[in-house]
C-alpha cells in the first residue's frame, strides 16, 4: 500500500510495486466484482454516494458468514507449526463477543452519546481481530498502535484520543501502567476513566492491579447473549478507525477514518490484489500499523477469502520461504526488504505450489528484484500500487513491460492528479505532488481529515487539514509525474527527497541501482548534511558474505562507479557506509528516518 501501504509510520504509507503483464492485471482490475446483498460497493465507489447506516462487521462480514459459514476466514499458524483455522461462522461468534465485552465494560459513554476510543497494542493474536470486529460492531473508534510504542509513545497517544480504553497484553502491561501512572501524576482527568484490558495467556490465573482480564469476560458470554446482541446503529460517516501516523515534524498525527472509508473504500485493495474467496492470503505487517487494517482485515474479507497469519518475532528470509513451500498460500503482500532477502537467499528455485501473486508494500521493489523473483518462482507476479494510510489503494491500472516501473494509469473511485503546492495540475512529464480531487465527488475511500487533541477530546486539527487539503484536492505529499498517456511514475517521499546542490534525488532511484551490484544485499539511501552541497546522498550497505572481508575502500569506489554508469551520474552515493544490518520496524521495512537523523545529529 506507499501501499505502497504503508500502511504505513507506513510513515503511514502503504506502497505496491509492479512487473505484471498487462492481460494478469486487466483482469485484476476489471473482472473482478464484488458485490454484499444488497450493497453494490462498486456503484458507491464510484459515484461517492453512501449509504446513511453502514456497519462493515454486519453489512459485509456477516453477509459471508450467512453466505458460506463452513468457509476458512482467518487461518493462525506459528513457529511450531501450530495451526488454528475459524471459519466465518465461528469468526463471527467470537467477535460478537469481543463486541459485548467492549460494549458492557464501556456502557457509560457509549449510553451518554460519546464515541469512545479503543487503544490497542497486541501482537499477532487472534484477540487483535477479535477486537477489531467487535468495536466496529458496536460503534467504538478502533485504533491500534504497535507494540514497539514506548511508554512515552503510550502516553501521548492515551492524551491525544481521551481513550476509554486500552487493550494490551502481558509482555507489554508494564509500559502502559507507566503510561497510565506518568498522567495521573500530571492530574490528566483521562487516568480516572481509563479502563485497562488485558488480553492474558491461558496459564494466567490472575489479573494485578486495575487490570481486566478479557479472557475471563469473553469466556463468560453466553449463547444467550449473543442471540440478544445488537449492532450500534452506526452511519456511513461516523468515525470508525484512527491510526497515529509521525509526520516530518510535531507528534504523531490521528488520521480519521469513517465506517464507509476502509469498510466500503477497500473494494480498490481487494480487486489490486485480486482477491477471490477461494484465496489464502498472507500480508506480512504489524498490527499496530493500517497497512494491516488494509490487507489482514477489510480487503481480503470484503472478497470473502482466507486471512494466513503466521506468527514469528521477526520475519526472515528463509522462514518465511518454508511458509510459503508448506502452507497453500495463494497470494503473499510484504515489504520488498523481505522480497529482496528471498531472492538473496537461495541460488536455487522456489518451489511454491500454491502462489499465484505477490505484492511488495511499505516502498518500492526495485525492477531487479522483480526480475530475480520472478525467474525463481517459474514467473509469479510480483507488483506495485499505490495507497496511504490516509486512503486505500488508488485503484491504478498496472501497465505492460513498455511502462515498467510506473504505478498505473488511475481509474475507480480516484481522480489523480500531478500538482504543484497550490494544488494547481502541472504539465505532464512535469514532478509535482500526487493528488486526488475531492470535488465535487469526495472519493469513498479517503479520510475525513486529522484530528488532534481538543479540551473535550479529540477535535478536527483545521491547520494540518488546509496544509493537505488545497484547492478541491487532497495533496498527498509523495512526489511523481504523469506521462503523456497517463500513467503515474513514483519519485519519492516529499521528506525521502534529497537535495543536493539542486538536483532533487529519490532514494529509490539510487536503491535500484545499487542492487545490481553483485557486492549487495540491501541498502538504503538518505541524505547527509554536506557544506558546499547542503546534502549528498549516502548509501549504507549489507554485504553479500563473499564481499565482507574485501578492501574497503576499492569496494567503495567499485559500488560508485557502478552506480554512476547505472544511472544518472548525479545520484551516485558520495559517502558509503557498510553495515551489518539495516534499522527495520517488525515487518521488514527499512527505517530510513532513523538513518537520516542519525546522519543530521552527527552535525550537531
Amino acid at each position: 500500500m506507499r501501499l505502497l501501504i504503508a500502511c504505513t509510520p507506513f510513515r503511514n504509507r502503504l506502497f505496491i510495486q509492479n512487473g505484471i503483464a498487462k492481460e494478469i492485471t486487466r483482469k485484476h482490475s476489471s473482472a473482478l466484482s464484488y458485490k454484499i446483498g444488497k450493497l453494490d460497493l462498486e456503484e458507491i465507489c464510484r459515484t461517492g454516494k453512501t449509504p446513511e447506516k453502514f456497519n462493515f462487521a454486519k453489512d459485509v462480514f456477516d453477509w459471508h458468514a450467512e453466505q458460506r459459514p463452513s468457509a476458512p476466514a482467518l487461518w493462525f499458524s506459528n513457529e511450531n507449526d501450530n495451526n488454528r483455522i475459524w471459519t466465518f461462522s465461528e469468526l463471527r461468534k467470537e467477535t460478537l463477543k469481543a463486541g459485548l465485552v467492549l460494549q458492557n465494560l464501556l456502557h457509560e459513554p457509549l449510553s451518554s452519546g460519546k464515541t469512545p476510543f479503543v487503544l490497542t497494542i497486541l501482537p499477532r493474536i487472534p484477540e487483535w481481530w477479535f477486537l477489531h470486529m467487535g468495536a466496529i460492531r458496536v460503534g467504538t473508534i478502533f485504533c491500534p498502535g504497535t507494540t514497539m510504542l514506548t511508554t512515552e509513545d503510550i502516553q501521548y497517544r492515551l492524551e491525544a484520543s481521551s481513550a476509554h480504553m486500552i487493550i494490551t497484553d502481558e509482555e507489554n502491561a508494564e509500559k502502559v501502567d507507566r503510561a497510565h501512572q506518568n498522567l495521573a501524576n500530571t492530574t490528566k482527568s483521562l487516568s480516572k476513566n481509563l479502563k485497562k484490558v488485558i488480553v492474558a495467556n491461558s496459564t494466567t490465573s490472575s489479573t494485578a492491579n486495575s487490570w481486566i482480564n478479557y479472557n475471563k469476560l469473553s469466556d463468560k458470554i453466553s449463547d444467550a447473549d449473543l442471540l440478544n446482541f445488537r449492532h450500534a446503529e452506526t452511519k456511513s460517516d461516523d468515525i470508525a478507525q484512527a491510526f497515529f501516523t509521525s509526520g516530518t515534524t510535531g507528534k504523531p498525527k490521528m488520521v480519521a477514518h469513517v465506517h464507509s472509508s476502509y469498510g466500503i473504500g477497500h473494494i480498490e485493495s481487494a480487486r489490486c490484489f485480486g482477491l477471490k474467496p477461494e484465496d489464502l492470503f498472507w500480508n506480512i505487517s504489524d498490527p499496530g500499523w493500517a497497512k494491516s487494517s488494509y490487507s489482514n482485515f477489510f480487503a481480503p474479507w470484503i472478497a470473502g477469502c482466507t486471512v494466513f497469519i503466521h506468527q514469528m518475532k521477526r520475519f526472515e528470509a528463509k522462514p518465511v520461504l518454508d511458509v510459503l513451500r508448506t502452507k497453500p498460500i495463494t497470494r503473499l503482500c510484504a515489504p520488498p526488504t523481505l522480497y529482496r532477502a528471498m531472492v538473496a537467499e537461495s541460488n536455487q528455485s522456489f518451489q511454491f505450489n500454491s502462489l499465484r501473486y505477490a505484492i511488495g508494500a511499505g516502498e518500492a521493489v526495485n525492477p531487479e528484484v522483480i526480475r530475480a523473483w520472478k525467474e525463481k518462482t517459474g514467473n509469479v507476479p510480483l507488483d506495485q500500487m499505490y495507497g496511504q494510510t490516509e486512503f486505500t489503494v488508488l485503484g491504478c491500472e498496472i501497465p505492460g513491460e513498455d511502462k515498467q516501473g510506473s504505478l498505473g494509469r488511475p481509474n475507480g473511485m480516484y481522480d489523480a492528479r500531478i500538482v504543484d503546492e497550490s494544488g494547481n495540475e502541472v504539465s505532464r512529464g512535469e514532478e509535482g505532488i500526487i493528488a486526488l480531487k475531492v470535488n465535487p465527488t469526495y472519493p469513498v475511500g479517503l479520510f475525513k481529515g486529522y484530528l488532534k487533541p481538543g479540551q473535550n477530546g479529540p477535535e478536527w486539527d483545521e491547520d494540518k487539514n488546509k496544509q493537505c487539503f488545497i484547492n478541491n484536492m487532497y495533496l498527498t505529499g509523495d512526489k511523481g509525474y504523469m506521462d503523456k498517456d497517463g500513467f503515474i511514475f513514483f519519485v519519492g517521499r516529499a521528506d525521502d527527497i534529497i537535495n543536493s546542490a539542486g538536483y532533487r534525488i529519490g532514494p529509490n532511484e539510487v536503491e535500484s541501482a545499487l542492487q545490481t551490484h553483485p557486492a549487495v544485499v540491501e541498502s538504503a539511501a538518505v541524505p547527509s548534511p554536506d557544506p558546499q552541497r547542503g546534502e549528498v546522498v549516502k548509501a549504507f550497505i549489507v554485504l553479500r558474505e563473499e564481499y565482507r572481508d574485501v578492501d574497503k575502500s576499492q569496494l567503495t569506489l567499485e559500488i560508485q562507479t557502478h552506480v554512476k554508469n547505472t544511472t544518472a551520474p548525479y545520484k551516485y552515493p558520495r559517502k558509503i557506509e557498510f553495515v551489518d544490518s539495516l534499522p527495520k520496524t517488525v515487518s521488514g521495512k527499512i527505517l530510513r528516518r532513523e538513518l537520516k537523523r542519525q546522519e543530521f545529529s552527527k552535525k550537531s
